[in-house]
């Protein structure tokens, strides 16, 4: 029996035209079917390239096997795992990594947000790193995982990452080849705070190690991050921006152009309060909602800190959120999990009465689908997207929404 289409499997070359959003190359067939590829390394248009197609009943899905033209802006990857590890898509696009990315989320936006308004872009600058890296130990390597799998890319360095971060990563391996460390196979995060000094390891069950120059001593001591907007304190594996220094200049500058100010700020999802910090002497009131209790000591620590007084609730904010929450003067900033707004929260907030909503969103897709979603009782009159993730195909949209 001949296989059917969706079985078939050839190789291919060819000419990307264009990059969608997520990164991947748009290709077509010569009978003009649509060809989607994803590739090890970053992608330009104009490049020619061989690629293992999966071809399904109107498409193909393929991976780029090797480069028969490059873009002359190509740059070396400067990491030597580049082509295996799953930690980074844009490697050797050098400086035009930006502008790579600015490319996709034009894809994005043309695509599910035909009537938005021109966005804004903020493109990371050079000296951007990772403050916060997730690594894997499976009881002999620490890693990364590699591309599009589980199976573990053994790493002593990492160029994407803060380089107190990078120096860190053979101390853990020594102390968990050596078992002075807990060595059962595991997720580890290595973070430290802003400017980058202090080194934290942590487990996902709250366990956490500070490096100092004898070895990892247990802590529990918060990492803190001196920003222009003041000091911000988080306990060790707690969430916290990938690149805080740059995500808090990124926000600061968005937000501060948008003019916001008011009444009361409704920060949900508020975390150990970035967002209030930032915006919270422009407004009379401030509301934090969160739902870890790590998150909310923490946020009202840092905001009285800061002299900022403000209501801090521990709640879910589908739970929490009143009907027809706030006045005309007030604001709704959400920064929902990644996942975004669940449908009955956005349902609820069509009721609200304050004047102005603004909506953060690390995931392309769900933060556009949030948005329509909204449409019906608010108008999208600002757009930003924030460069957060260097080196990634990620970026943080920022939309700023007024009552219709």
């Amino acid at each position: 029996m001949a296989p059917t289409r969706e079985a078939v499997k050839a190789a291919w070359a060819g000419t990307v035209e264009r990059l969608a959003w997520g990164g991947r190359g748009m290709a077509r067939a010569e009978d003009g079917r649509l060809i989607l590829l994803e590739a090890p390394l970053a992608l330009f248009p104009g490049e020619r390239v061989e690629a293992e197609l999966r071809w399904k009943p109107k498409h193909a899905e393929g991976r780029v096997t090797g480069w028969l033209q490059r873009d002359p802006r190509r740059a070396d990857a400067g990491c030597d795992v580049a082509e295996s590890c799953g930690g980074c898509d844009l490697r050797e696009a050098g400086l035009h990594a930006g502008e790579l990315k600015r490319t996709l989320v034009e894809d994005l936006v043309r695509r599910q947000l035909p009537d938005a308004p021109p966005f804004e872009w903020l493109p990371a600058p050079p000296a951007a790193r990772r403050q916060r890296i997730q690594v894997h130990w499976d009881g002999k390597a620490l890693g990364f995982h590699r591309r599009a799998s589980h199976a573990l890319v053994p790493i002593t360095t990492c160029p994407a990452a803060a380089e107190a971060l990078s120096e860190a990563l053979p101390r853990l391996l020594e102390a968990l080849q050596a078992r002075m460390l807990p060595t059962r196979a595991a997720r580890w995060e290595l973070a430290t705070g802003t400017p980058p000094g202090t080194v934290v390891a942590s487990l996902e069950d709250g366990r956490a190690w500070r490096l100092e120059p004898d070895g990892w001593q247990r802590t529990e001591a918060p990492l803190r991050h001196r920003l222009p907007c003041g000091t911000l304190s988080h306990g060790p594996g707690a969430f916290f921006q990938v690149c805080a220094a740059w995500a808090a200049e990124a926000f600061g500058t968005t937000l501060g152009d948008w003019g916001l100010e008011g009444g009361t700020l409704y920060d949900l999802y508020g975390g150990v309060g970035l967002f209030s910090a930032l915006l919270g002497s422009r407004f009379k009131h401030r509301v934090l909602v969160e739902a870890h209790p790590g998150a909310t000591a923490y946020a009202d620590q840092n905001l009285s800190t800061l002299g900022l007084t403000a209501e801090v609730h521990t709640a879910d904010v589908a739970e929490w959120l009143p009907e027809s929450l706030g006045t005309a003067e007030d604001l709704i900033l959400l920064d929902p999990p990644r996942a975004g707004l669940d449908p009955a929260l956005a349902q609820r907030l069509l009721g609200a009465s304050a004047g102005r909503l603004v909506l953060v969103g690390c995931d392309g897709a769900a933060f556009c689908r949030d948005l329509q979603r909204l449409q019906p009782a608010w108008t999208l009159s600002r757009l930003a997207f924030l460069d957060l993730f260097p080196w990634t195909v990620h970026v943080e949209g920022v939309a700023l929404l007024e009552r219709s």
